[in-house]
């Protein structure tokens, strides 16, 4: 189990490198936009395309980041109301609804991406697959870090004899 949650840390950390970096190609091409459209008159229709993709790419690869570092939106009044044993029990029933949804959200993704490999971006001319992958990669990278949370809580169980913080 350690195995696991040692590879997931890893994947992780290279995730953080190429979010950082799309990241950062995103933010040059939303200036050079700019630039083109108000100071040289002349805007650069592309930028404006793989900017958008770039932004999806950057929100499915983020909440795989975001999944494991317990950072998505959440309600916590039920689970804060909850002490000890119920509040774990909580915790492992919404990781199986989420490790459900992502299963189907890739599944799902990736029909939709083979689906539309013959479509063609509007002014670059790329296959859509290329956008629409983001959904299943995003997705199977959100499965896999929900996974490890279950893992590790249950290695932290074991290590506490059970009782649970």
């Amino acid at each position: 189990m350690q195995t696991y949650l040692n590879f997931i840390h890893k994947v992780n950390r290279i995730l953080k490198y190429i979010v950082s970096l799309v990241f950062i190609i995103l933010s040059i091409l939303v200036i050079l936009q700019v630039i083109t459209r108000f100071i040289v008159d002349y805007p650069l229709s592309w930028t404006e395309e793989i900017s958008k993709y770039l932004m999806i790419y950057i929100v499915f690869l983020g909440s795989a980041l975001a999944m494991r570092n317990h950072q998505h939106i959440a309600i916590d009044f039920l689970p804060e109301v909850l002490g000890g044993k119920n509040k774990h029990r909580l915790t492992v029933i919404v990781l199986w609804i989420c490790i459900l949804f992502f299963g189907a959200l890739t599944y799902y993704g990736s029909i939709l991406t083979v689906i539309v490999v013959g479509q063609a971006s509007p002014t670059l001319q790329f296959s859509m697959s290329l956008a629409y992958a983001a959904v299943p990669i995003g997705s199977i990278l959100m499965l896999l870090n929900a996974v490890a949370m279950l893992v590790e809580m249950r290695l932290n169980n074991k290590n506490h004899g059970g009782v649970t913080r």
